[in-house]
């Protein structure tokens, strides 16, 4: 079963935290997918935490593993993203994350962030 990675634990794994090791055991598991959106709020984090030049070899690390598929952000995943938000009260951001994780039958949103709780694709930490 698929599981979608959330940008805070590609953040972690590519920055000085205390989670860096759980973040990266988890972008080594099978069957993982994330959007370009994502990559984006990962590259400009990464870039305000660190440097430009490390956030780019982050995010190329991320496009080279094969057991990561990248999503692109597409009129159709922003139009069914925006289906939802009267349903989900989420900001289009997490809403374009969960829409991606719903349409690639993902069953777990590998993520810190809480505003995944109690949706109808369940939440877990690294």
């Amino acid at each position: 079963m698929n599981k979608f990675v959330d940008s805070n634990v590609i953040i972690f794994a590519f920055t000085n935290s205390s989670q860096k090791q759980e973040c990266r055991n988890i972008l080594n598991q099978e069957n993982l997918v994330t959007n370009t959106l994502v990559l984006l709020e990962s590259y400009a984090k990464i870039t305000t935490i660190s440097s430009e030049a490390h956030a780019r070899a982050a995010v190329r690390n991320i496009l080279s593993l094969a057991n990561i598929k990248v999503m692109d952000f597409t009129n159709n995943l922003f139009f069914e993203s925006v289906k939802r938000s009267q349903k989900y009260r989420l900001k289009i951001s997490d809403l374009v994350h969960f829409t991606t994780a719903l349409l690639h039958n993902c069953s777990e949103i590998i993520s810190y962030d809480r505003n995944f709780d109690g949706l109808d694709v369940k939440r877990a930490e690294p």
